[in-house]
């Protein structure tokens, strides 16, 4: 992946536009990025035919929870903010300012020195094509 501001760029259109494979593969990148952070909720569909829908995603970093869900075709962005359990406010933000956030959040966190840096840094790099 090369570290390109219009593969962000990229991403942040696909995500808006509600582009329905954006969330399937976000959820694979994060969940192989960050094992430990990362819930993904699936939902089987069909009788004959199996498959299997990402309903939504949540990364956990310290005490704020950022979300992606399905909304129809759309992909809705939100942020928490959770202590012990219990969420103490939630809103709701575009795409572009939960993936600054995000990436605002991991580097507070550490996750730029650690073994995960690399899926940090890469964050930027991910193309959902």
């Amino acid at each position: 992946m090369s570290g390109n501001i219009d593969d962000l760029a990229a991403l942040i259109r696909e995500a808006e536009s509600g582009r329905e494979r954006f969330l399937e593969k976000f959820a694979v990148f994060c969940e192989q990025a960050f094992p430990r952070q990362t819930t993904v909720s699936r939902r089987a569909r069909g009788w004959l035919k199996r498959t299997v829908e990402i309903e939504g995603l949540s990364l956990r970093f310290e005490t704020r929870v950022f979300e992606l869900r399905r909304e129809g075709a759309a992909v809705v962005a939100g942020i928490a903010h959770e202590v012990r359990g219990v969420v103490i406010s939630r809103k709701q933000v575009p795409v572009r300012d939960w993936i600054v956030q995000l990436r605002q959040k991991m580097h507070e966190a550490g996750l730029a020195v650690s073994g995960e840096g690399q899926a940090a840094a890469e964050l930027t790099d991910f193309r959902p094509w």
